[in-house]
């Protein structure tokens, strides 16, 4: 059998790389773009390594250089005040339950894409977590390139999962009623609210007395609450004003009853403290939906409710774009197509029927023969 001319290398772009195991110790070593060089320095080093148990020379010359831990703690410390807390929070989790378990101590040039992606073969979670997960590991590496931590910047290789579309299964105006009617009856008004408003459940959680304002049929957006720590809302589209409904105007002064001698905030939960999402999810929500026997979906449906339930009805579209403060009707409507009235009819039977009656407005009648 004839040996593999390349063996001990791999190509990553335009580069070739040595590779092999040192003492149990993955190593890999940048070679050259040229496979005839590439293969002479890789003799070198295998003689190198069968003489000294190693390659003596290249280590003193570069040394293993820092761990993948190390590299976390310079880029958070960069990173922290540059990025909102909520998303910082979300990275540290990231870090902390998959990568640093498994890559921590191991000197970052050491990692290979493979090793990266072995590690996302393992992972018991949806594509867009993983994704998610990916975020802080590209920034991370690319500050390692950056600094010559690595010979290359290995993420370029590792390509995201890709991502269904969330599929959107809103209530009907007959289930609303149902949940309201079965769920919790403190958090009955949180819910009216989030099914009336198309308003994020971080708005609702950060919501203050201040700039809830009744007698104006008016309601503020200035903040957002994730992960217990408050913040400027989500976009700059998010900051917006928003109309109080009949329906959310009964519910926020049957609120107002409960909280606003107890607390700044609008929704606050049994211990007086304000509401957390995932916890509220997790209770009322879920428990809500069974009790009306209704199929279990995310809690984010809420918001999907209002605007199909705006829509379907004709309200105006702009309008719901302000209310949920998207930034663009395009995105209203790519999201929501199938419930804009008349755009579900695909057979030109709108357009036959108007023109009928135009050209029937149109035509001079002919006298019938007798």
């Amino acid at each position: 059998m004839v040996k593999d001319k390349n063996h001990h290398m791999i190509l990553r772009g335009n580069t070739w790389y040595f590779v092999t195991k040192i003492n149990g110790r993955r190593t890999r070593k940048a070679l050259s773009q040229s496979v005839t060089e590439a293969r002479r320095i890789r003799d070198e080093y295998l003689r190198e390594i069968k003489l000294h148990g190693g390659l003596q020379i290249v280590n003193q010359t570069n040394g293993p250089g820092p761990l993948f831990g190390e590299v976390v703690e310079k880029w958070v410390k960069i990173t922290v005040k540059k990025i909102r807390p909520s998303t910082m929070i979300d990275y540290k989790s990231a870090m902390n339950t998959y990568l640093l378990p498994r890559f921590g101590n191991t000197p970052i040039a050491d990692i290979t894409d493979l090793d990266i992606e072995d590690m996302i073969s393992e992972m018991e979670c949806s594509a867009k977590r993983i994704n998610n997960i990916l975020v802080p590991l590209r920034a991370v590496y690319k500050l390692a390139y950056k600094n010559k931590f690595v010979d290359e910047n290995l993420m370029l290789q590792v390509e995201n999962h890709k991502v269904k579309k969330a599929k959107i299964r809103p209530l009907s105006i007959n289930q609303v009623r149902l949940f309201l009617e079965h769920v919790n009856p403190f958090y009955a008004p949180f819910f009216t609210v989030a099914f009336f408003t198309g308003m994020r459940g971080g708005e609702m959680a950060a919501l203050k007395w201040e700039n809830v304002h009744l007698n104006k049929g008016k309601i503020e957006i200035v903040e957002t609450r994730v992960y217990g720590e408050e913040g400027p809302p989500k976009t700059e589209g998010s900051y917006r004003t928003i109309d109080i409904l009949p329906m959310v105007h009964k519910a926020l002064l049957e609120q107002a009853q409960k909280t606003r001698l107890r607390s700044r905030y609008v929704f606050i939960n049994l211990e007086n403290k304000p509401i957390d999402v995932e916890t509220l999810r997790k209770t009322a929500w879920t428990t809500g939906l069974k009790d009306a026997n209704i199929e279990y979906r995310p809690m984010i449906q809420t918001r999907h409710t209002f605007a199909t339930l705006m829509i379907t009805t004709g309200e105006n579209i702009g309008w719901v774009q302000r209310m949920m403060g998207h930034a663009s009707l395009k995105m209203i409507i790519e999201k929501y197509y199938a419930y804009v009235p008349n755009m579900t009819h695909n057979d030109g039977s709108l357009f036959v029927k108007e023109y009928e009656s135009r050209v029937a407005k149109s035509t001079p009648k002919v006298p019938q023969a007798v």
